[in-house]
């Protein structure tokens, strides 16, 4: 049972990890709007050089409109060039609203307003890379078909749902889907469903999301549940998501991508899971959750992938749990027990010791307001030494849970328990405790 492995893009500088640990390790990827905007030739030189042939999901992000001013504006209160771009390209009402203040579900009642805002939006996703892939300066050592390469889908514009704003914000988003249907009868279509973890424990409004898209002649739906980190969700907000992702696939008739899920949402769209999901998404630095309003980020630390835990953690957490089971007696033990990939392989170089090398830090002075302090950072080495460890775990747990059966893959979350949970404590594996209960519950559903 396959599941689709997609990574989104964040930044220019994140390029190079979408060959690896192989060149065929992703599915497809999926590129915000706004980078799409800004910088067109640079993301056609991305999919032409870079990553080619490599299917492509532009998210229009037209849920940046409807928050506060601030959450698209700059240190200097003006409307971030990026976004800015974005809204150019879809004109009224997003246009002259940008920045001013939020659009509201009001602001798209009339279909005269509504209308041409789909359409501009599926226009901007239809064409944005593909001309700059036509006039990119590579193109003309390549065939035309290599590069008037269409999105694999184009996604609805689509709007961030609450507890509370659902009743507003939802009619909106099925009459831009039915509309989008109908300006692209011959492409692919996927609508978004974006709310928050508390309009996903209500089932009422589980259910009223799935009646609104049910109909609808959609080819997937993308789902992303704002900042929802599996590893501390509880039972029920997990079965929710399940439920959600179930009656969005109408029976296996539609694709569900999460546009941001860790292994909880892989092994949900596993044997394990029932295919509740078809494909999970993730990001190399950013990893599996994401809030829809983004904050400011705190100070960096370094984080080691375990694989028995599925979690990313911090590396002193990592490095005393290892240290405990002794598995870091020598690098043979290290590779046996912990992990063989090909970057711990090359990091410890036959010595356990260097595991250290994924941990280490240079002290910084920065300043506060009551003074100077001294603030420990992760090298930059360190930093890619743990992002591609985690990239070719993350490639593995995919290539498992499309092949396992349903008793591998919960023998895989048993063994993690089993492992680490008299070193980590209880709440240290509660994730797996939760994850394994959750989808054996779906599992004797089907």
């Amino acid at each position: 049972m396959s599941v689709d492995h997609w990574m989104t893009f964040g930044t220019f500088a994140e390029q190079r990890h979408f060959i690896y640990p192989r060149a065929d390790t992703y599915q497809g990827v999926v590129i915000n709007g706004n980078m799409a905007a800004y910088a067109p030739a640079g993301m056609a030189s991305f999919l032409l050089e870079k990553t080619p042939s490599l299917p492509y999901i532009i998210d229009p992000q037209t849920h940046a409109f409807q928050h506060k001013a601030s959450a698209i504006q700059n240190r200097q209160g003006n409307v971030k060039v990026s976004i800015q771009k974005l809204a150019q390209a879809y004109g009224n009402p997003i246009k002259d609203l940008a920045g001013v203040h939020p659009v509201l579900p009001r602001t798209f009642a009339a279909d005269e307003t509504l209308g041409p805002f789909v359409k501009r939006c599926l226009e901007f996703q239809r064409n944005i890379l593909r001309n700059a892939m036509l006039e990119s300066d590579v193109a003309k050592y390549l065939d035309v078909e290599e590069t008037d390469i269409p999105p694999y889908a184009l996604v609805v514009p689509y709007f961030y749902m609450s507890e509370v704003t659902v009743e507003q914000w939802l009619p909106v988003c099925k009459k831009s889907a039915e509309m989008a249907i109908t300006f692209a009868p011959h492409e692919k279509v996927f609508g978004a469903v974006v709310l928050s973890e508390g309009a996903l424990l209500r089932d009422g409004i589980r259910a009223e999301i799935v009646t609104a898209f049910a109909d609808l002649s959609l080819a997937g739906v993308l789902l992303w549940v704002d900042d929802f980190d599996e590893h501390e969700a509880s039972s029920k907000a997990l079965k929710g998501l399940l439920d959600l992702s179930r009656g969005l696939r109408n029976n296996g008739q539609k694709e569900v991508l999460n546009l941001h899920g860790g292994y909880f949402s892989v092994l949900a769209a596993g044997a394990l899971g029932g295919a509740s999901m078809t494909g999970v998404a993730h990001g190399p630095e950013f990893g599996e959750s994401r809030a829809v309003v983004p904050v400011g980020g705190g100070i960096p630390i370094s984080r080691y992938y375990i694989p028995h835990l599925h979690a990313r953690i911090r590396y002193r957490d990592a490095l005393s749990l290892l240290a405990e089971k002794n598995w870091l007696r020598s690098a043979d033990v290290f590779h046996s027990k912990v992990c063989g990939c090909a970057e711990c392989r090359a990091t410890l170089a036959g010595d356990s010791a260097n595991f250290t090398l994924f941990g280490d830090s240079v002290f910084r002075e920065v300043r506060r307001r009551h003074g100077i302090v001294r603030i420990e950072y992760p090298t930059n080495e360190t930093k890619l030494r743990c992002l591609r460890h985690y990239l070719q775990r993350k490639a593995l747990e995919y290539e498992f849970t499309s092949s396992a059966t349903v008793e591998e893959q919960r023998q895989d979350l048993d063994e993690g328990i089993a492992e680490f949970g008299e070193v980590a404590g209880i709440e240290g594996v509660s994730h797996l405790h939760i994850w394994k209960d959750v989808l054996t519950g779906v599992e004797r559903q089907l």
